[in-house]
């Protein structure tokens, strides 16, 4: 059997999916063959324009440095839909395969289902499968689809392996669990999931071979890695309200199997050395979800079997997961970032909309762990939440200048399908449940989630302005409350001054953050503190970070307007001016601030188990057999 998958990514560069190549992997050893079309080796430009994929967005929005050996990283040939299609299709042509399947994110599937649409035109006769997270948690949706005849449900390893053996017997495809199949008479028939792999060690290693030199590097800090993609287990336990997991267990539910699964600690060190003599990684990601979830006992196997490698790598967990001595191993093992969602500074948000009941005091601890070992603490935020005002965003600003994030990695909300969230909205009546189709008409394939417009309502703000809270969030949490002001000027205006004024704030912020100044500035205007009054202002500011900002971004003005500049600064320093959100200056205050309570336990509680019963209610639909 020879199958033949479109991957429809475009944003998230340098990373290799760890289910495609399980699958890839599973079915080579089984004598089969698998042959990969990797989108993000492509730039897809539409009307001269292009999306900005994970890297740029990440230099946009300060969260990273820029990359001083950039030449590592492979070049992406840039290239329009209909040349993209027909050599896809060509690829095709050339592979025969006996089946052609699409695996997608949420984010790539408006890309993936246009390419499928015009594949399965010039390959009627060969059947068609999507697979990944999308078509598991909207199955009928993408079964409605002309240009799919099968949906895969859940993890695929053992339903390639089904599919394989009914193509290479000639029978077919009825009654393989996982698998809704499109009948000759438009009837759906509905399988169900067969249990999880408790014992993952089973799986083959992944393999990479599939996938082009543009999944394996990108950087870190400034400098470009060959990284390796790795797992440690699979399933997160816990069900907060904006993830698809809560569906995922719902799915699962009957079968009584565990959903969070780990592989044996020699197992992930024999799979690292294969991949390190085979592929010379330099860097490790690791992609659980919840990396630290796990007993002190396998923490300190994986601390000693790990000892020879020491290969730096990066990690995603959660503030309650990081303990002194849990932070004492991530040290000694060389791990060099953690990523902890914690998505609102608002704990009643967190804690009832969000279904994550984590208090603020909970980072508190988690971060001064981490910067205590010299690990580079990362805080994931959601801005743009529904009922979320613009104080609530600036309480999220607030936490991340309490806990000194190094990164702040910020998300413009978006209620994906599979998410309870997303069916409250469409219960409440905030958004219609094919909004997502129907944006597509009119769009192009990045659709809401690109992050760059909400599809949440304010009372207080809009969706351009919670866009640029978006970019200018790190600027927020890196100076003085007294700069505050003018950095609202630049969130809420539009003209040729506010544009200088970004480009400026975003530089100097880059500076404070790195020690560098961006590429793009080659020259500084020292000739500025010649003048007496633009010096005399300067020292004037009592603060000593407010005066290295103002020095900073005069030095680097270069655009017309300093007299305006100049004027600005003034107004700050003689407090005429005051910031939109008053964050609290002093360590107590702020603490007390981010402390104040909206809700109560008892509301948050309700609120979370009517989210959970949406997720339960949501997925009959899965046991129609």
């Amino acid at each position: 059997m020879k199958l033949f998958t479109i991957y429809s990514n475009q944003f998230a560069v340098g990373n290799k999916p760890i289910g495609l190549a399980s699958l890839a992997a599973v079915l080579k050893n089984a004598g089969h063959e698998f042959q990969l079309f990797d989108c993000t080796q492509y730039i897809l430009v539409q009307d001269h324009t292009a999306p900005q994929d994970s890297n740029a967005m990440g230099l946009k929005t300060l969260e990273f440095k820029e990359a001083r050996n950039f030449e590592r990283l492979p070049s992406r040939k840039k290239i329009i839909f209909n040349t993209l299609v027909e050599t896809i299709i060509a690829e095709i042509d050339a592979f025969k395969p006996d089946i052609i399947g699409l695996s997608a994110l949420t984010d790539d599937y408006p890309l993936g289902l246009t390419l499928m649409r015009r594949v399965k035109q010039a390959f009627p006769s060969i059947p068609t499968i999507a697979g990944g997270v999308h078509a598991t948690v909207d199955p009928e949706g993408v079964i409605a689809e002309r240009c799919f005849d099968m949906v895969c449900v859940g993890e695929g390893e053992y339903v390639v392996l089904d599919i394989a053996e009914r193509i290479d017997n000639k029978n077919g495809f009825n009654n393989i669990p996982n698998i809704w199949l499109k009948n000759e008479d438009g009837s759906i028939e509905k399988n169900r999931v067969r249990p999880y792999e408790q014992n993952l060690d089973l799986f083959p290693f992944p393999d990479w071979t599939i996938y082009p030199a543009t999944a394996f590097y990108k950087p870190f800090l400034g400098y470009v890695y060959k990284y390796g993609d790795f797992e440690m287990s699979r399933g997160c336990p816990y069900k907060c309200s904006y993830c698809i997991n809560v569906q995922l267990h719902e799915i699962y539910k009957f079968t009584n199997a565990s959903y969070h699964r780990e592989k044996s600690i020699p197992r992930v060190i024999e799979e690292i050395r294969n991949a390190v003599d085979k592929y010379d990684i330099e860097f490790l990601k690791f992609w659980d979800e919840t990396f630290l979830l796990m007993s002190p006992e396998r923490m300190e196997e994986f601390r000693d079997l790990y000892a020879d490698l020491k290969i730096p790598y990066v990690i995603e967990t959660t503030g309650q997961s990081i303990t002194e001595f849990s932070a004492q191993i991530l040290h000694d093992t060389n791990c060099k970032s953690v990523s902890i969602g914690m998505e609102t500074g608002n704990s009643d948000i967190r804690n009832g909309l969000l279904s994550k009941p984590v208090d603020n005091l909970v980072y508190v601890t988690a971060y001064n762990l981490l910067e205590q070992k010299g690990i580079q603490k990362v805080s994931f935020n959601m801005i743009g939440l529904p009922n979320e005002s613009k104080e609530d965003i600036f309480r999220t600003i607030g936490l991340n200048r309490l806990l000194r994030t190094d990164t702040q990695s910020v998300g413009v909300f978006y209620p994906y399908k599979g998410s309870p969230i997303r069916d409250m909205m469409v219960r409440d009546g905030l958004i219609s449940d094919d909004f997502d189709l129907s944006n597509l008409i009119d769009y192009n394939f990045t659709t809401f989630t690109s992050g760059n417009r909400s599809v949440v309502h304010f009372k207080d703000m809009d969706s351009k302005e919670v866009n640029n809270l978006r970019v200018l969030f790190s600027s927020y949490c890196f100076w003085p409350i007294q700069l505050f002001p003018l950095i609202d000027y630049v969130r809420k205006n539009q003209n040729p001054f506010v544009t200088s004024l970004f480009n400026g704030i975003q530089n100097v912020t880059y500076h404070k953050k790195y020690g560098d100044w961006p590429s793009h500035i080659v020259k500084l205007n020292e000739d500025h503190l010649l003048n007496k009054d633009i010096v005399s202002m300067i020292e004037s500011f009592e603060d000593s970070e407010v005066k290295e900002f103002a020095e900073l971004l005069i030095v680097q003005w270069s655009e017309d307007g300093l007299d305006k500049l100049v004027g600005f600064l003034k107004a700050i320093q003689h407090k005429d001016l005051e910031p939109d959100v008053k964050i609290p200056k002093e360590t107590e205050d702020l603490m007390r601030w981010l402390d104040i309570k909206i809700g109560d336990k008892d509301s948050n509680r309700k609120l979370r188990l009517d989210l959970r019963k949406i997720a339960q209610d949501n997925t009959k639909i899965y046991s129609n057999s």
